[in-house]
Protein backbone atom coordinates (compact mmCIF):
# COMPACT_ATOMS: atom_id res chain seq x y z
CA UNK A 1 0.00 0.00 0.00
CA UNK A 2 1.48 3.54 -1.20
CA UNK A 3 1.52 6.39 1.41
CA UNK A 4 -1.34 8.21 -0.06
CA UNK A 5 -3.28 4.70 0.28
CA UNK A 6 -2.17 4.45 3.70
CA UNK A 7 -3.12 8.21 4.94
CA UNK A 8 -6.97 7.81 3.15
CA UNK A 9 -7.19 4.63 4.96
CA UNK A 10 -5.83 5.90 8.57
CA UNK A 11 -8.48 8.71 7.85
CA UNK A 12 -11.07 6.70 7.21
CA UNK A 13 -10.14 4.64 10.34
CA UNK A 14 -9.96 7.08 12.39
CA UNK A 15 -13.41 7.92 11.73
CA UNK A 16 -15.14 4.91 12.28
CA UNK A 17 -12.96 4.17 15.61
CA UNK A 18 -14.41 7.78 16.43
CA UNK A 19 -17.86 6.55 16.30
CA UNK A 20 -17.13 3.61 18.09
CA UNK A 21 -15.28 5.05 20.36
CA UNK A 22 -18.58 7.59 21.42
CA UNK A 23 -19.92 7.14 24.90
CA UNK A 24 -23.45 5.73 23.13
CA UNK A 25 -25.52 3.57 25.63
CA UNK A 26 -27.34 1.67 23.06
CA UNK A 27 -23.73 0.07 21.62
CA UNK A 28 -24.36 -3.43 22.78
CA UNK A 29 -20.23 -3.34 22.95
CA UNK A 30 -20.01 -0.58 25.38
CA UNK A 31 -18.04 0.00 28.17
CA UNK A 32 -20.18 1.24 30.69
CA UNK A 33 -21.50 0.28 33.77
CA UNK A 34 -25.04 0.86 33.25
CA UNK A 35 -27.85 -0.62 31.26
CA UNK A 36 -29.29 1.70 28.59
CA UNK A 37 -31.94 4.37 28.90
CA UNK A 38 -31.10 5.22 32.33
CA UNK A 39 -30.08 8.57 31.56
CA UNK A 40 -27.19 8.53 33.57
CA UNK A 41 -23.59 10.32 32.69
CA UNK A 42 -21.20 8.32 31.05
CA UNK A 43 -18.28 7.70 33.16
CA UNK A 44 -15.72 10.98 34.23
CA UNK A 45 -13.16 10.46 31.85
CA UNK A 46 -9.59 11.18 33.47
CA UNK A 47 -7.38 9.46 31.43
CA UNK A 48 -6.61 12.73 28.63
CA UNK A 49 -3.82 14.38 31.07
CA UNK A 50 -0.56 14.76 29.08
CA UNK A 51 1.69 12.12 29.40
CA UNK A 52 5.12 12.43 31.65
CA UNK A 53 8.06 10.70 31.04
CA UNK A 54 7.64 7.26 33.04
CA UNK A 55 4.15 5.67 34.29
CA UNK A 56 3.34 5.55 37.77
CA UNK A 57 3.89 2.11 38.16
CA UNK A 58 0.35 1.35 39.54
CA UNK A 59 -0.46 -1.68 37.17
CA UNK A 60 3.00 -2.95 37.78
CA UNK A 61 5.26 -0.69 36.07
CA UNK A 62 8.35 -1.80 34.19
CA UNK A 63 7.50 -5.50 34.28
CA UNK A 64 7.44 -7.20 30.98
CA UNK A 65 7.49 -10.43 29.08
CA UNK A 66 10.19 -10.71 26.35
CA UNK A 67 11.72 -12.93 24.35
CA UNK A 68 8.68 -13.74 21.77
CA UNK A 69 8.44 -13.21 18.07
CA UNK A 70 5.58 -10.96 16.66
CA UNK A 71 5.33 -13.13 14.00
CA UNK A 72 4.84 -16.19 16.15
CA UNK A 73 1.90 -14.54 18.78
CA UNK A 74 0.18 -11.38 16.88
CA UNK A 75 -0.26 -12.04 13.74
CA UNK A 76 2.22 -9.92 12.57
CA UNK A 77 4.87 -9.96 10.03
CA UNK A 78 8.89 -10.68 10.87
CA UNK A 79 9.59 -7.33 9.54
CA UNK A 80 7.40 -5.69 12.19
CA UNK A 81 8.12 -2.73 14.06
CA UNK A 82 7.32 -0.73 17.20
CA UNK A 83 4.58 1.68 16.53
CA UNK A 84 3.50 3.07 20.45
CA UNK A 85 1.28 5.64 18.09
CA UNK A 86 -0.59 2.78 16.52
CA UNK A 87 -0.56 0.45 19.58
CA UNK A 88 -2.34 3.42 21.93
CA UNK A 89 -5.05 3.65 19.87
CA UNK A 90 -5.60 -0.48 20.55
CA UNK A 91 -4.81 -0.03 23.92
CA UNK A 92 -7.01 2.95 24.92
CA UNK A 93 -10.06 1.30 23.19
CA UNK A 94 -9.51 -2.13 24.90
CA UNK A 95 -8.58 -0.12 28.67
CA UNK A 96 -11.07 2.68 28.81
CA UNK A 97 -13.45 1.91 25.59
CA UNK A 98 -12.36 5.38 23.91
CA UNK A 99 -9.74 6.95 21.22
CA UNK A 100 -6.51 8.86 22.39
CA UNK A 101 -6.33 12.32 21.86
CA UNK A 102 -4.94 13.77 18.99
CA UNK A 103 -2.27 15.96 21.36
CA UNK A 104 -1.39 11.74 22.97
CA UNK A 105 -0.89 10.48 19.52
CA UNK A 106 1.22 13.69 18.07
CA UNK A 107 3.52 12.83 21.61
CA UNK A 108 4.44 9.77 20.80
CA UNK A 109 5.17 10.48 17.29
CA UNK A 110 7.11 13.59 18.18
CA UNK A 111 9.37 11.65 20.52
CA UNK A 112 13.18 12.25 19.96
CA UNK A 113 13.62 8.40 19.68
CA UNK A 114 11.83 4.85 20.06
CA UNK A 115 12.89 4.92 23.91
CA UNK A 116 11.63 7.88 24.51
CA UNK A 117 7.91 6.90 22.63
CA UNK A 118 8.14 3.80 24.68
CA UNK A 119 8.01 5.85 28.05
CA UNK A 120 5.42 7.99 26.94
CA UNK A 121 3.45 5.00 25.82
CA UNK A 122 3.87 2.88 28.71
CA UNK A 123 2.65 5.88 30.55
CA UNK A 124 -0.71 6.35 28.89
CA UNK A 125 -1.24 2.62 29.55
CA UNK A 126 -0.96 3.18 33.41
CA UNK A 127 -3.12 6.27 33.40
CA UNK A 128 -5.81 4.35 31.39
CA UNK A 129 -5.45 1.60 33.78
CA UNK A 130 -6.18 3.55 36.46
CA UNK A 131 -9.26 5.60 35.08
CA UNK A 132 -12.38 4.58 36.45
CA UNK A 133 -13.22 3.46 33.10
CA UNK A 134 -10.75 0.65 32.97
CA UNK A 135 -12.96 -0.99 35.86
CA UNK A 136 -15.87 -0.92 32.96
CA UNK A 137 -13.88 -2.07 30.63
CA UNK A 138 -12.61 -5.20 32.60
CA UNK A 139 -16.29 -5.93 33.71
CA UNK A 140 -17.48 -6.32 30.21
CA UNK A 141 -14.30 -7.96 29.11
CA UNK A 142 -15.81 -10.75 32.48
CA UNK A 143 -19.45 -10.82 30.86
CA UNK A 144 -18.64 -11.63 27.86
CA UNK A 145 -16.06 -14.33 29.24
CA UNK A 146 -18.89 -15.70 31.37
CA UNK A 147 -21.19 -14.99 28.30
CA UNK A 148 -23.66 -13.49 31.10
CA UNK A 149 -24.37 -10.44 29.23
CA UNK A 150 -26.48 -7.80 30.39
CA UNK A 151 -29.93 -8.12 32.73
CA UNK A 152 -33.26 -6.49 32.46
CA UNK A 153 -34.65 -4.58 34.99
CA UNK A 154 -35.57 -6.75 37.51
CA UNK A 155 -34.69 -9.39 36.04
CA UNK A 156 -33.57 -12.39 38.88
CA UNK A 157 -31.45 -13.92 39.98
CA UNK A 158 -28.65 -11.36 39.73
CA UNK A 159 -25.94 -12.09 36.85
CA UNK A 160 -23.76 -9.15 38.03
CA UNK A 161 -22.29 -10.55 40.82
CA UNK A 162 -19.62 -13.12 38.80
CA UNK A 163 -17.85 -10.93 36.30
CA UNK A 164 -18.17 -7.90 38.82
CA UNK A 165 -16.05 -9.95 41.37
CA UNK A 166 -13.89 -10.62 38.83
CA UNK A 167 -13.07 -7.79 37.21
CA UNK A 168 -12.72 -5.98 40.90
CA UNK A 169 -10.17 -8.59 41.59
CA UNK A 170 -8.54 -7.31 38.42
CA UNK A 171 -8.95 -3.51 38.75
CA UNK A 172 -7.66 -3.89 42.55
CA UNK A 173 -4.62 -6.15 41.77
CA UNK A 174 -6.20 -8.90 44.31
CA UNK A 175 -5.38 -12.58 43.91
CA UNK A 176 -7.16 -13.78 41.02
CA UNK A 177 -7.36 -17.31 43.29
CA UNK A 178 -9.75 -15.74 45.15
CA UNK A 179 -11.79 -16.05 42.05
CA UNK A 180 -12.17 -19.97 43.41
CA UNK A 181 -12.05 -20.01 46.98
CA UNK A 182 -13.53 -16.69 48.12
CA UNK A 183 -16.06 -17.26 51.11
CA UNK A 184 -17.33 -13.59 51.47
CA UNK A 185 -17.50 -10.74 49.14
CA UNK A 186 -17.89 -12.29 46.14
CA UNK A 187 -20.77 -10.12 44.37
CA UNK A 188 -19.81 -6.65 44.45
CA UNK A 189 -21.56 -3.72 43.24
CA UNK A 190 -20.17 -1.10 40.98
CA UNK A 191 -20.34 2.56 40.92
CA UNK A 192 -19.08 3.54 37.19
CA UNK A 193 -18.61 7.23 37.84
CA UNK A 194 -16.30 6.60 40.55
CA UNK A 195 -15.07 2.95 39.25
CA UNK A 196 -15.28 1.41 42.59
CA UNK A 197 -16.60 -1.33 43.57
CA UNK A 198 -18.57 -1.91 47.41
CA UNK A 199 -18.01 -5.46 48.51
CA UNK A 200 -20.92 -7.89 48.93
CA UNK A 201 -22.10 -11.18 49.88
CA UNK A 202 -24.04 -13.27 47.39
CA UNK A 203 -27.89 -15.08 48.42
CA UNK A 204 -26.54 -18.51 47.77
CA UNK A 205 -27.11 -19.90 50.88
CA UNK A 206 -24.34 -21.79 52.93
CA UNK A 207 -21.78 -22.59 50.37
CA UNK A 208 -19.96 -20.04 49.31
CA UNK A 209 -16.41 -20.90 46.72
CA UNK A 210 -15.72 -17.60 44.74
CA UNK A 211 -18.12 -17.51 41.51
CA UNK A 212 -18.65 -21.10 41.88
CA UNK A 213 -21.58 -21.21 44.00
CA UNK A 214 -22.47 -17.48 42.21
CA UNK A 215 -26.48 -18.50 41.90
CA UNK A 216 -26.76 -16.24 38.53
CA UNK A 217 -23.85 -18.62 37.05
CA UNK A 218 -25.83 -21.34 38.08
CA UNK A 219 -29.17 -20.14 36.75
CA UNK A 220 -27.52 -19.67 33.68
CA UNK A 221 -25.83 -23.26 33.46
CA UNK A 222 -28.71 -25.25 34.87
CA UNK A 223 -28.81 -28.34 33.06
CA UNK A 224 -30.16 -31.94 33.75
CA UNK A 225 -27.16 -33.72 35.71
CA UNK A 226 -25.34 -30.25 36.40
CA UNK A 227 -23.22 -31.16 33.45
CA UNK A 228 -23.52 -27.93 31.68
CA UNK A 229 -22.21 -25.95 34.99
CA UNK A 230 -19.19 -28.39 34.41
CA UNK A 231 -18.67 -27.30 30.76
CA UNK A 232 -18.58 -23.99 31.65
CA UNK A 233 -16.09 -23.85 34.45
CA UNK A 234 -14.00 -26.14 32.31
CA UNK A 235 -14.04 -24.07 29.59
CA UNK A 236 -14.20 -21.10 30.73
CA UNK A 237 -10.79 -21.59 33.71
CA UNK A 238 -8.97 -24.04 31.95
CA UNK A 239 -9.28 -23.33 28.60
CA UNK A 240 -10.01 -27.01 26.72
CA UNK A 241 -12.78 -28.51 26.03
CA UNK A 242 -13.85 -32.27 27.23
CA UNK A 243 -11.77 -34.77 28.06
CA UNK A 244 -9.81 -32.75 30.39
CA UNK A 245 -7.57 -35.23 31.09
CA UNK A 246 -5.29 -37.78 29.09
CA UNK A 247 -3.30 -40.93 29.95
CA UNK A 248 0.31 -41.66 29.01
CA UNK A 249 -1.12 -44.87 27.84
CA UNK A 250 -4.46 -45.05 26.01
CA UNK A 251 -5.96 -48.35 26.44
CA UNK A 252 -8.14 -49.79 22.99
CA UNK A 253 -11.79 -50.44 24.33
CA UNK A 254 -14.95 -51.18 22.69
CA UNK A 255 -15.40 -48.93 19.55
CA UNK A 256 -12.14 -47.07 20.37
CA UNK A 257 -9.59 -46.02 22.76
CA UNK A 258 -9.96 -45.19 26.64
CA UNK A 259 -7.54 -42.28 27.28
CA UNK A 260 -8.85 -40.84 30.99
CA UNK A 261 -6.39 -41.52 33.91
CA UNK A 262 -8.97 -42.60 35.62
CA UNK A 263 -10.35 -46.54 36.53
CA UNK A 264 -12.54 -47.18 33.82
CA UNK A 265 -14.89 -48.57 36.66
CA UNK A 266 -14.93 -45.63 38.51
CA UNK A 267 -18.09 -43.96 37.62
CA UNK A 268 -22.25 -44.81 37.11
CA UNK A 269 -23.55 -47.11 34.69
CA UNK A 270 -26.26 -50.24 34.63
CA UNK A 271 -23.61 -52.42 36.48
CA UNK A 272 -23.32 -50.45 39.80
CA UNK A 273 -26.26 -48.87 40.26
CA UNK A 274 -26.25 -46.05 37.79
CA UNK A 275 -29.31 -45.31 35.53
CA UNK A 276 -27.13 -44.00 33.01
CA UNK A 277 -24.61 -46.41 31.47
CA UNK A 278 -21.77 -43.72 31.21
CA UNK A 279 -19.02 -47.60 30.83
CA UNK A 280 -20.81 -47.73 27.75
CA UNK A 281 -18.27 -48.06 24.83
CA UNK A 282 -20.69 -49.69 22.19
CA UNK A 283 -20.90 -46.48 19.59
CA UNK A 284 -18.27 -44.22 21.28
CA UNK A 285 -15.65 -44.15 24.83
CA UNK A 286 -18.34 -42.25 27.09
CA UNK A 287 -15.97 -42.68 29.84
CA UNK A 288 -12.84 -40.69 28.56
CA UNK A 289 -15.21 -37.45 29.28
CA UNK A 290 -17.31 -38.54 32.10
CA UNK A 291 -14.58 -39.79 34.42
CA UNK A 292 -13.58 -36.04 34.99
CA UNK A 293 -17.21 -35.00 34.66
CA UNK A 294 -19.16 -37.26 37.17
CA UNK A 295 -16.47 -36.45 39.71
CA UNK A 296 -17.44 -32.66 39.94
CA UNK A 297 -20.94 -32.68 38.67
CA UNK A 298 -22.14 -33.86 42.33
CA UNK A 299 -20.97 -30.70 43.69
CA UNK A 300 -22.69 -28.31 41.36
CA UNK A 301 -25.97 -30.55 41.56
CA UNK A 302 -26.60 -28.73 45.05
CA UNK A 303 -28.11 -26.31 43.01
CA UNK A 304 -31.39 -26.12 41.06
CA UNK A 305 -32.48 -24.63 38.20
CA UNK A 306 -32.87 -21.28 39.65
CA UNK A 307 -29.23 -21.51 40.98
CA UNK A 308 -30.62 -21.59 44.74
CA UNK A 309 -28.76 -24.09 46.90
CA UNK A 310 -30.37 -26.95 48.24
CA UNK A 311 -29.58 -29.56 50.45
CA UNK A 312 -29.13 -32.38 49.19
CA UNK A 313 -28.85 -34.60 52.58
CA UNK A 314 -32.69 -32.58 53.87
CA UNK A 315 -33.90 -33.17 49.87
CA UNK A 316 -32.84 -37.06 49.90
CA UNK A 317 -31.42 -36.23 46.45
CA UNK A 318 -29.72 -33.50 44.23
CA UNK A 319 -31.67 -30.48 42.67
CA UNK A 320 -30.97 -31.61 38.97
CA UNK A 321 -32.52 -34.38 36.95
CA UNK A 322 -31.73 -37.72 34.92
CA UNK A 323 -32.94 -37.41 31.57
CA UNK A 324 -34.86 -40.58 31.48
CA UNK A 325 -38.69 -41.06 31.71
CA UNK A 326 -39.87 -38.79 34.53
CA UNK A 327 -37.03 -36.78 35.03
CA UNK A 328 -36.43 -37.79 38.20
CA UNK A 329 -33.73 -36.08 40.86
CA UNK A 330 -30.29 -37.23 40.44
CA UNK A 331 -28.89 -39.13 43.23
CA UNK A 332 -24.93 -40.08 43.99
CA UNK A 333 -25.22 -43.27 42.23
CA UNK A 334 -26.28 -42.03 38.69
CA UNK A 335 -22.74 -40.11 38.99
CA UNK A 336 -20.01 -42.50 41.16
CA UNK A 337 -20.56 -46.09 42.51
CA UNK A 338 -20.22 -46.56 46.45
CA UNK A 339 -16.49 -45.83 47.58
CA UNK A 340 -15.62 -42.68 45.18
CA UNK A 341 -15.25 -39.35 45.67
CA UNK A 342 -15.75 -36.10 43.88
CA UNK A 343 -12.65 -34.59 42.53
CA UNK A 344 -11.10 -31.41 40.64
CA UNK A 345 -9.14 -34.49 38.93
CA UNK A 346 -7.37 -37.92 39.17
CA UNK A 347 -5.68 -37.51 42.32
CA UNK A 348 -7.21 -34.11 43.38
CA UNK A 349 -9.62 -35.03 45.57
CA UNK A 350 -12.54 -31.95 46.65
CA UNK A 351 -15.08 -33.28 48.97
CA UNK A 352 -16.90 -29.58 48.99
CA UNK A 353 -17.17 -26.96 46.56
CA UNK A 354 -14.58 -24.87 49.02
CA UNK A 355 -12.15 -27.84 48.26
CA UNK A 356 -12.53 -28.00 44.58
CA UNK A 357 -11.78 -24.14 44.26
CA UNK A 358 -8.16 -24.59 45.98
CA UNK A 359 -7.59 -27.83 43.87
CA UNK A 360 -8.45 -25.37 40.83
CA UNK A 361 -6.53 -22.71 42.28
CA UNK A 362 -3.65 -24.40 42.39
CA UNK A 363 -3.66 -26.03 38.73
CA UNK A 364 -1.30 -24.37 36.05
CA UNK A 365 -3.85 -24.71 33.36
CA UNK A 366 -6.22 -22.41 35.32
CA UNK A 367 -3.40 -19.77 35.47
CA UNK A 368 -1.80 -20.48 32.17
CA UNK A 369 -5.80 -20.09 30.66
CA UNK A 370 -6.14 -16.62 32.77
CA UNK A 371 -3.11 -15.56 31.03
CA UNK A 372 -4.16 -16.67 27.50
CA UNK A 373 -7.55 -14.83 28.00
CA UNK A 374 -5.99 -11.66 28.74
CA UNK A 375 -3.92 -11.84 25.95
CA UNK A 376 -6.79 -12.59 23.31
CA UNK A 377 -8.42 -9.61 24.96
CA UNK A 378 -5.81 -7.42 23.91
CA UNK A 379 -5.13 -9.08 20.97
CA UNK A 380 -8.98 -9.06 19.91
CA UNK A 381 -8.35 -12.88 18.99
CA UNK A 382 -11.05 -14.94 19.31
CA UNK A 383 -11.82 -17.63 22.07
CA UNK A 384 -9.33 -19.99 23.42
CA UNK A 385 -11.66 -22.99 23.29
CA UNK A 386 -14.30 -22.24 20.82
CA UNK A 387 -12.51 -20.50 18.28
CA UNK A 388 -9.37 -22.43 19.02
CA UNK A 389 -7.32 -19.29 19.91
CA UNK A 390 -4.43 -20.39 21.90
CA UNK A 391 -1.21 -18.75 22.21
CA UNK A 392 1.99 -20.67 21.99
CA UNK A 393 3.89 -21.34 25.05
CA UNK A 394 6.81 -19.83 23.50
CA UNK A 395 5.09 -16.57 23.94
CA UNK A 396 2.78 -17.08 26.70
CA UNK A 397 5.38 -19.18 29.12
CA UNK A 398 7.06 -15.70 30.24
CA UNK A 399 3.81 -13.93 31.35
CA UNK A 400 2.55 -16.90 33.03
CA UNK A 401 5.96 -17.39 35.50
CA UNK A 402 5.50 -13.71 35.91
CA UNK A 403 1.41 -14.24 36.79
CA UNK A 404 2.60 -17.44 39.06
CA UNK A 405 5.38 -15.63 40.65
CA UNK A 406 3.38 -12.40 40.89
CA UNK A 407 0.95 -13.33 43.75
CA UNK A 408 -1.35 -14.45 40.49
CA UNK A 409 -2.06 -10.31 40.19
CA UNK A 410 -3.49 -10.52 37.09
CA UNK A 411 -3.87 -6.75 37.12
CA UNK A 412 -0.22 -6.65 36.44
CA UNK A 413 -0.59 -9.27 33.59
CA UNK A 414 -2.94 -7.07 31.57
CA UNK A 415 -0.50 -4.14 31.86
CA UNK A 416 2.29 -6.80 30.74
CA UNK A 417 0.71 -7.75 27.78
CA UNK A 418 -0.21 -4.20 26.88
CA UNK A 419 3.22 -3.20 26.65
CA UNK A 420 4.20 -6.57 25.24
CA UNK A 421 6.80 -6.12 22.43
CA UNK A 422 4.42 -8.07 20.40
CA UNK A 423 1.34 -5.89 21.10
CA UNK A 424 3.13 -2.49 20.13
CA UNK A 425 4.65 -4.24 16.43
CA UNK A 426 2.73 -3.08 13.45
Amino acid sequence: MNRASKAWTAIALLGLLAGLGACNRDDPNKLLGEPSGTGKPCPPDTSGATATSGGNGGAGSGTTATGTSSASSGGGVTDAVPSYSEALRTASLKLVGKLPTLDQIEGIRSAPDQATAKTIYESYVDEYMNSPRFAAAMIEMWKNTFRSGNMTTGQTPNRDGAPNFAAKLVVEGLDYRQLFTATSGTCPTFDPMTGAFTPGDCANGPVTAGILSDQGLMFQYASAFAFRRVRFIQETFACRKMPAEWRSDPIPKGAGTYTSPWPFESIGAAVNGGRIDFQDTTAAICANCHTTMNHRAPLFAVFDDNGVYVDPAAAMAFSVVVPIDGNTPAVMSDYLPAGETTAWKFGKPAATLLEFGTQMAADDEVARCAVVRTWNYAFSKGDAVYDLADVPDTVIGPLVDQFKKNGYNLRDIVRAVFVHEDFVRY
